[in-house]
């Protein structure tokens, strides 16, 4: 999903208008990752996991399907 957000961006205007913030949160046994996705600084999906791509990966799958509306 990120490399489809990533494209559809480019065909839109380029990438310069995405960015990320991922961290991780809780002990270091049980880490609990948060990753938000920020389209022209504003944030377009948020998504939370036990593994950082899977944050990742949902984070850019919900801002695509949120920008294809």
């Amino acid at each position: 999903w990120r490399m489809e957000l990533n494209n559809h961006l480019q065909n839109s205007g380029g990438t310069k208008m995405l960015s990320w913030e991922v961290y991780p949160s809780g002990p270091s046994h049980d880490v609990v990752w948060t990753a938000t996705v920020f389209i022209r600084g504003a944030p377009y999906a948020r998504c939370v996991s036990s593994r950082q791509n899977v944050a990742k990966e949902e984070a850019a799958r919900q801002a695509l399907q949120t920008l294809l509306q």
